[in-house]
């Protein structure tokens, strides 16, 4: 294979990698105040949206699993992102609570089922064995980057349209900002179906289903869904960040969505100086400073009496992000040394996402919850003091997971 070819594989890896989730949760994350708004919802009516993708996504992570294993990535991505558009479309054209949760439960089906297991398998078979931390590492960046990058494109696109203070402005101009997120899907779309490659390493439905046997029996593979549980549970609270500037520091809107904006530069950030570390390091060092990281910020943050705008909260935030951002880089990689073949390696992301992306059934309407309960500045607090909470769980089960891969060497 060229070096272009090689290259442009993995830009079409990482675009499509963030784009899928542009609508359901890049969006969001960037205008949860300005979503909350338009929609006449709040943070627990918003939380059982994402439940609902959630619920379905549980069943798609096990059945598009072996479904990545047996199809080519390049046809079950390309659809995946196709309908993940036409759900966006539905959304800018008919906005309402209805609308939102029917849209939410249909992309838990599109972006999971048809593209997830297929996105992890694809970036494991074009690295070479022994530099996949390496490439998890880089697409992981990329997306981040990608993400940082449309969450800019989408706040210059929403300044466009909205005045401040006009209702009317903002429900146009977070539609037209949608409408363009559908468009930027459908064009990756495109370009990811004459790039990746027609045929890839594969199996059987019966081979599959051998393999899955074989993945169940490793203890080191649950230990791995339990670290990106809790990591998970991390990158959800992220959510938060645009409220949080709104409520609790009492920035405007524009400038709430702004920082929310970027703040997503650090992602693509931590996740390189993340493989950056575990090429000169072992990967448990990596996951504990991770760990150490987002339990230290999050619990600095729920303990912050200034409850102001200053460098020290923010401080507090990057600590708290730069952990959850660098666990996002590494903890797919571990499979290698999980020992999972590479033609099975669809049905293991299936498996682990089963047990790690539950957060996505059950973190947001927690976290809703938390935040309607206890109006303003102490329900943020409540809900990093949670965090914390998950990030230490996240440093035992790392220990744990250590000790088992040196058991089985």
């Amino acid at each position: 294979m060229s070096r272009t070819k090689y290259l442009s594989q993995y830009v079409a890896l990482i675009l499509a990698g963030e784009a899928i989730f542009l609508l359901p949760f890049v969006l969001p994350r960037v205008f949860r105040t300005t979503l909350l708004e338009v929609y006449g919802i709040d943070n627990i009516d918003l939380g059982y949206c994402f439940s609902l993708y959630g619920s379905v996504a549980i069943l798609a992570y096990f059945f598009g699993g072996p479904l990545a294993d047996i199809f080519p990535a390049r046809k079950l991505i390309t659809a995946a992102l196709g309908l993940t558009a036409l759900g966006g479309i539905y959304l800018a054209l008919n906005p309402s609570l209805l609308s939102l949760q029917i849209t939410y439960a249909f992309w838990g089906f599109s972006t999971i089922f048809l593209f997830w297991a297929a996105l992890m398998k694809s970036t494991r078979i074009l690295a070479k064995p022994e530099n996949e931390a390496k490439a998890f590492v880089w697409v992981e960046g990329g997306r981040g980057l990608s993400s940082a990058l449309w969450g800019s494109l989408a706040v210059f696109l929403f300044s466009l349209f909205f005045t401040e203070g006009e209702v009317a402005s903002r429900g146009e101009a977070y539609s037209i900002v949608m409408l363009c997120a559908a468009i930027i899907l459908i064009l990756v779309a495109i370009f990811v179906y004459f790039i990746l490659p027609k045929k890839e390493p594969g199996t059987t439905f019966e081979g599959s289903f051998k393999g899955l046997r074989q993945i169940l029996a490793k203890r080191g593979i649950w230990l791995q869904a339990g670290i990106v549980l809790v990591a998970y549970c991390g990158y959800k609270v992220t959510d938060d960040l645009s409220l949080y500037a709104r409520e609790v520091w009492g920035l405007s809107e524009s400038d709430s969505v702004e920082l929310s904006s970027k703040a997503l530069y650090l992602r693509p950030l931590a996740a390189i100086f993340a493989g950056f570390l575990a090429d000169r390091i072992k990967a448990i060092w990596v996951l504990l400073l991770s760990f150490g990281s987002g339990t230290l910020g999050a619990f600095l943050l729920s303990q912050d009496l200034s409850l102001s705008y200053s460098s020290l909260s923010l401080i507090y935030f990057g600590i708290a992000l730069m952990g959850i951002y660098a666990l996002r880089g590494i903890y797919i990689a571990l499979m290698r040394e999980n020992q999972v073949e590479r033609a099975f390696s669809g049905t293991a992301v299936g498996i682990i996402s089963i047990i790690g992306y539950l957060p996505d059934v059950f973190w947001s309407p927690l976290m809703g919850y938390i935040l309607e309960s206890q109006p303003g500045a102490a329900g943020h607090q409540q809900l990093f003091l949670v965090l914390s909470g998950f990030m230490f769980t996240g440093l035992l089960l790392a220990w744990l997971w250590e000790r088992n891969r040196l058991k089985t060497l």
